[in-house]
């Protein structure tokens, strides 16, 4: 029996995986409306508001150093 090129070369798993992607810092397989997972998202998002303070209060104490 002659397989067709179709037919030799099309995937034959029975399991369907849903769509996903993977979270662009730690891999781990998230939905594909989203780039990272809640873990990575919540520990960016408290750097970022670290950061933020510090150049609130840095400009704080520029201008108080001013006055």
């Amino acid at each position: 029996m002659t397989l067709s090129k179709y037919e030799r070369y099309k995937k034959k798993a029975d399991d369907y995986i849903d769509p996903h992607k993977h979270c662009k810092r730690c891999g781990q397989m998230i939905e594909e409306a989203y780039t990272y997972c809640s873990d990575c998202y919540r520990k960016m998002k408290e750097k970022k508001q670290k950061k933020r303070f510090r150049f609130k209060r840095k400009q704080k104490i520029d201008n108080d150093d001013k006055t």
